[in-house]
């Protein structure tokens, strides 16, 4: 059997080989009404097997050990009616839902981008200003998730002032450097916090490996986005056929990690 484990974030898919005289299966899981999408996604899953979307669950003699619960679909972007043209237009979203936008009034006239719903929230900044009359000065900066502006806030900004933004430990900023500039009473300027992967030693225990250089703390690892980290197999253990190679790259929060047997 083809092991493998994708890290993102903290969602996580560990397929245990259950080698017992169970035969049962489990269905996917519900989500009290709402639509789930339990990673890995599929209509059967196998003793052992577990999936992760806001809590674990196991399968266990065709039952889910753990109750799940679904996330809040996504409702329009901001402005939708108004200011942007979506592909398709509804009112809700569900999890797993995408949208091609276009805006259609204000400095972004014209610009296009597609989005994805995932637990509740859109994958991307959508931003579609309305077509406003030339202010003077800007409100606060808006906020950034997982980062912060460099320095205290005003109430007030001029107008071609900017600001610089900083992200969290261990998060990248991107672009490396960045900032929002005033504009006509209008925030310009689109920044991203990239996430990084968590390592720690149960994961890699589960795959049978180890790291080839071992950091100062091996039961936890934050590797950011764009870091390359090289495993080892435990033991006298093998690269499994079909797995992925020792080393990999950190992705915004995703990490393939190799499987020894």
């Amino acid at each position: 059997m083809k092991l493998s484990l994708t890290l993102l974030c903290l969602v996580v898919w560990v397929n245990v080989d259950a080698s017992s005289a169970q035969t049962e299966y489990c269905g996917k899981p519900e989500g009290e009404g709402r639509r789930m999408l339990p990673i890995p996604d599929r209509e059967r899953y196998e003793n052992g097997d577990q999936v992760e979307y806001g809590c674990l669950a196991t399968c266990k003699n065709g039952e889910w050990d753990k109750t799940f619960k679904g996330k809040d679909s996504c409702s329009k972007p901001e402005g939708a009616d108004t200011r942007m043209l979506l592909i398709p237009d509804r009112e809700r979203y569900e999890n797993g839902d995408k949208i091609d936008y276009g805006c259609l009034s204000g400095p972004n006239t014209g610009s296009r981008g597609k989005a994805t719903c995932k637990n509740g929230e859109w994958s991307k900044t959508i931003e579609c200003q309305a077509q406003t009359e030339p202010k003077d000065f800007c409100g606060p900066p808006p906020h950034l998730m997982n980062g912060d502006t460099n320095g205290g806030n005003r109430e007030r900004y001029r107008n071609g002032e900017s600001v610089q933004y900083v992200c969290q430990n261990y998060y990248i900023l991107d672009p490396p450097s960045a900032y929002k500039t005033c504009r006509d009473g209008i925030w310009i300027g689109l920044i991203t916090c990239l996430k990084p992967c968590t390592l720690d030693e149960e994961l890699m225990n589960i795959q049978n490996i180890q790291f080839k250089y071992p950091p100062k703390d091996q039961t936890k690892l934050y590797a950011t986005h764009g870091d390359h980290t090289t495993f080892k197999c435990t033991g006298h253990l093998r690269l499994s056929p079909g797995s992925v190679d020792f080393r990999q790259q950190c992705v915004n929060g995703v990490m393939n990690l190799p499987h020894c047997q």
